[in-house]
């Protein structure tokens, strides 16, 4: 029962990054995106350092460093705009 609780745990933090992912791009909140970075670190975190060694699994946190560059992006330019 604990592995399938685990299951439904990283699975939802999948699809609530996805969801804030797009939120954060449709309405240009880059808070909403460092979210989404954030709930898809832990199940990409735990791909990529499971101990494998393999290259490919270690670049599977490579998006969520990607949607926290845009995050930071974003709030730079909303701040040099003002």
């Amino acid at each position: 029962m604990g592995l399938f609780l685990m299951g439904i745990l990283l699975w939802s933090l999948v699809i609530a990054s996805v969801v804030l992912l797009v939120y954060g791009l449709w309405k240009r909140s880059w808070k909403a995106l460092l979210w989404s970075g954030a709930a898809l670190l832990v199940p990409m975190g735990l791909i990529a350092f499971d101990g494998s060694g393999s290259l490919w699994f270690k670049l599977s946190i490579v998006p969520p460093l990607l949607i926290f560059a845009a995050a930071y992006l974003m709030k730079h330019r909303k701040a040099h705009s003002l």
